[in-house]
């Protein structure tokens, strides 16, 4: 649980707009990508704000997928059991 996003072949993910600071925590790259165009939207869980820090770093739009904010038709849901 970090407010950056490290990875151990790249290194860090770094703000599109000043690399001198982070993307965010663990949803940081993705965050990165739309901020800088590279990519038009990312899909991740958010707990502890993993998707909403990120965004507000870079200045982007995020939210918490909340119960029934999107539909669970086809898809395959993976259990433990």
């Amino acid at each position: 649980m970090s407010m950056e996003s490290v990875n151990n072949l790249w290194g860090n993910s770094l703000n599109p707009w000043n690399h001198k600071k982070t993307c965010g925590g663990s949803s940081g790259g993705g965050a990165g990508m739309v901020a800088s165009g590279c990519s038009a939207g990312e899909i991740g869980s958010d707990l502890g704000g993993s998707i909403r820090m990120p965004c507000s770093f870079c200045g982007i739009f995020g939210f918490k997928p909340t119960v029934r904010r999107f539909s669970l038709m086809g898809m395959a849901i993976l259990s433990g059991d």
